[in-house]
């Protein structure tokens, strides 16, 4: 065999390997495409980008949680159950003019106002009430009124 031809023939092999490799890095390339943001970052700059921004989403996520954590505990302070009882305690006096109103929150803790109203005169009376019971007398209305709130949704 001649030399040249020799030479040729490797040439022409060198030639052809490097026609399939180059067919074969557009292949790769263009199957790869969404590792390569318009061909100018690569899937470690891509990376860090999805990094930073999970971090920032994390700092809101925090502190959105601590803002929840704060409602609560103001939601369970606020009153949100209340429930009123009205009554005739004298037989003398038409219509049920008396009333025991219940407002507690969600620890069952608030007040009970009772009014009772009477032909001369009408008093009004407000007994606290921690965890749903009071360490003063209560009348039969009034205990009532608190048991109704604590059943209700409101």
């Amino acid at each position: 065999m001649d030399f040249t031809l020799v030479v040729f023939i490797v040439i022409a092999l060198l030639f052809f390997w490097v026609v399939v490799l180059t067919i074969l890095v557009f292949k790769y390339r263009k199957r790869n495409e969404l590792f390569f943001a318009n061909g100018e970052e690569n899937v470690y700059e891509l990376l860090k980008s999805v990094v930073k921004d999970n971090e920032k989403v994390n700092k809101r996520s925090e502190k959105v949680e601590k803002g929840l954590d704060e409602a609560v505990k103001i939601i369970k302070k606020s009153y949100q159950k209340q429930a009123i009882i009205r009554y005739n305690p004298f037989k003398e006096t038409g219509g049920n003019q008396s009333f025991s109103l219940a407002v507690l929150d969600f620890d069952k803790t608030g007040y009970v106002i009772t009014s009772i109203h009477g032909r001369e005169a009408d008093r009004v009376y407000c007994k606290p009430i921690v965890n749903g019971k009071s360490e003063h007398n209560l009348s039969a209305e009034e205990v009532e009124a608190i048991n109704k709130a604590i059943e209700s949704n409101n």
